[in-house]
């Protein structure tokens, strides 16, 4: 027999289901756990697999890769949920091309990609705030907006330019936004990427010593409280480019570039991960989503988890990875002299490729 719900239990279910309640909480929902990949083995690995529902910030320099690292991720989410997943773009700055898109693969359909080309921060947030609430085809949306710094107040839209802006007047809508929105977006299953410049500064750690690293970030100190992740994207140096000559010993003989090191460091985390630094390999030319190199991330994933053996010049393959691989009909050498050779025997199985990829990230996942 069915045990009574105590009074209490009752309480509580009365008070939830009272119609001048309802619309105040969120209890009524169905929580959402999934985790979406950001094209990057190494990213994943530090991400726990990938990025969850909430709002995440993507901070930093110019050209560190902040809007391909969204848009990638784009990528996934709508692989991820097919065609129960959309993406809405807002284009607040005017740099988007079709190219950078092809780049990252992103599905351009209608029903799948909307830009909302707005630089008004009351109409982007209405924008957001109605597909959350109103939602009766039951989408799962990654909103972002690239970049906060580039969003202005309906205000002072129409005011001269000889008019001063309100001060702190973004953050404040920001935070009022965010403050009202984050949980049901969260709740909901949805996802927000900010991307931002340097605006302000705001300590990572508000119990370090002055002087303590800190992330600067347009939107005021409320994005620091909403985001899950903050990842500021550093520069780069000459160090983190890949040439077609890496041996040689002066710049001007290293040849041509082929690629470069994204470097991110996390200035929030929800995994113990803050100031940590996560680097990950793109490489120049490819399309459709596939600009990071992940061929030379599985060769280090795999590396570093003993499926390969470097002595001198030689790589060893693992035993048991070899039968793996003959079990899926994938014929693979013992032994390869150079990485370079390994890499490109990679680059040259596609059906090799996908296994190990595949294989990397089941193992990520036990991880975690």
């Amino acid at each position: 027999m069915a045990k009574e719900p105590s009074a209490s239990k009752q309480q509580i279910e009365k008070f939830l289901n009272d119609k001048d309640n309802v619309k105040y909480h969120y209890n009524n929902h169905e929580d959402f756990h999934y985790k979406i990949p950001t094209g990057s083995l190494n990213l994943d690995l530090a991400l726990n697999g990938g990025f969850t529902p909430g709002a995440h910030r993507f901070t930093g320099v110019n050209e560190g890769g902040k809007t391909s690292c969204a848009l990638t991720v784009a990528k996934h989410f709508q692989d991820h949920f097919k065609g129960g997943g959309m993406v809405v773009y807002v284009k607040s700055e005017g740099r988007l091309s079709p190219e950078l898109l092809n780049r990252c693969g992103v599905n351009t359909d209608p029903e799948s990609f909307f830009k909302f080309d707005c630089n008004v921060y009351e109409k982007v947030f209405e924008l957001i705030r109605e597909l959350i609430h109103n939602n009766s085809e039951k989408k799962k949306y990654l909103f972002i907006i690239d970049s906060m710094d580039a969003l202005c107040r309906v205000n002072d839209f129409n005011k001269p330019f000889e008019e001063s802006e309100q001060v702190a007047g973004g953050a404040l809508i920001t935070s009022v936004f965010l403050k009202k929105v984050i949980l049901p977006l969260t709740k909901m299953g949805h996802m927000l990427i900010l991307t931002s410049q340097v605006r302000i500064e705001v300590a990572t750690n508000p119990y370090a010593s002055r002087g303590g690293p800190k992330v600067k970030q347009a939107g005021g100190n409320a994005v620091k409280h909403y985001a899950n992740f903050i990842c500021e994207f550093e520069e780069r140096y000459t160090g983190d480019i890949m040439f077609t000559n890496p041996s040689a010993t002066r710049i001007d003989d290293k040849g041509d570039p082929i690629g470069h090191y994204c470097k991110i460091r996390f200035r929030k985390s929800v995994n113990e991960k803050t100031g940590a630094q996560v680097r990950y390999p793109i490489k120049y030319g490819r399309k459709n989503g596939e600009s990071v190199w992940v061929e030379r991330e599985i060769i280090d994933l795999m590396k570093a988890w003993g499926y390969i053996e470097q002595k001198g010049p030689w790589l060893s393959i693992d035993e048991e990875m070899i039968n793996k691989l003959s079990k899926k009909g994938i014929e693979c050498p013992d032994k390869f002299q150079g990485e370079q050779k390994l890499l490109d025997f990679l680059e040259g199985n596609r059906k090799m490729k996908d296994f190990l990829y595949n294989y990397v990230k089941e193992e990520i996942i036990k991880l975690n």
